[in-house]
């Protein structure tokens, strides 16, 4: 029994075809064969019945509970292949989320450079939501994050450094900027340019939606917080952002007035199964640094 036993497996699960298994990996149909039986014979039942009537392949019980754990133990390969790969390479994957990137990488990239590490990063920019997915499943060795509360996850540790409120951010040439605050429930007519799917925002925007029995009209939708405000500069429409996530002159924040209300926490988070290496090490105190510096900010 091998590893690759566990590949074979896991296609024949979703192939039910020895032949189309075979040719997926470019292996003859005896191989595949002679694989399963070994994992028969290793965990001492029947994997698959054929149905000579039908022409087809039955999974077992048994068959089925395998699956469940080998994809598991797949996954697990893979993310030690991942952080095997990384710890011979010195470098390190690390996950960043559009708003935290422009907020704060710039203050931890001047510190990883004192000490002579930001050639040894990695940037990988997803919104917050895909970071995770790519940190559990081992693409990432760590990520700065984005929530809306903090972060609580048996698989990951994580700690924030940050936390920030949510403005309502319109132009200087819309009515609405000579507002110091506003509820969100008065926004309901108005255009929104916001972040995908796949970021924090979207989650927040939605919580207040929800609470406010409406769904607000989304017109447009960017992963880049530069382009947002752009847009809200030049009266498109307006948006929901993070304080730390407005830089341009040319827009108008605007208290969000509605209690309770979301807010943005920041966090590092990396598997708690992982074993940091002494350069990760390093990188996770840097960015940990910026609690302290983040706090005297907000």
């Amino acid at each position: 029994m091998n590893i690759k036993d566990f590949e074979y497996f896991q296609a024949m699960i979703e192939e039910r075809n020895f032949s189309r298994v075979a040719a997926k990996f470019k292996v003859s149909q005896p191989t595949i064969s002679t694989a399963i039986k070994r994992l028969e014979t290793e965990f001492q039942t029947q994997l698959f019945v054929r149905d000579a009537s039908q022409h087809k392949l039955t999974t077992t019980l048994s068959g089925q509970q395998l699956a469940k754990h080998t994809t598991i133990v797949l996954d697990q390969v893979n993310i030690a292949q991942s952080e095997i790969r990384n710890i011979n390479t010195g470098k390190v994957v690390l996950g960043l989320p559009p708003v935290i990137s422009q907020s704060y990488f710039p203050q931890i990239a001047a510190e990883l450079v004192k000490h002579d590490l930001l050639s040894q990063i990695v940037p990988i920019e997803h919104g917050s939501a895909e970071l995770l997915k790519l940190l559990l499943n081992g693409t990432l060795d760590m990520a700065l994050v984005g929530s809306i509360q903090p972060f609580d996850s048996a698989r990951l540790f994580s700690q924030t450094f940050a936390q920030t409120k949510f403005h309502i951010v319109v132009s200087k040439k819309s009515p609405l900027a000579a507002k110091k605050g506003i509820l969100f429930r008065d926004l309901k007519n108005e255009n929104f340019i916001t972040f995908g799917s796949s970021f924090v925002h979207s989650e927040a925007l939605n919580q207040l939606s929800h609470a406010n029995h409406f769904r607000p009209k989304i017109i447009y939708e960017s992963n880049d917080p530069q382009v947002i405000q752009g847009m809200i500069a030049k009266n498109v429409g307006l948006s929901f952002l993070a304080e730390s996530a407005i830089t341009n002159p040319d827009v108008v924040q605007l208290k969000l007035l509605d209690d309770p209300q979301p807010e943005f926490y920041m966090s590092l988070a990396y598997r708690t199964n992982h074993i940091l290496s002494p350069i990760q090490k390093k990188v996770v105190d840097i960015c940990l640094k910026m609690e302290n510096k983040a706090a005297g900010k907000n």
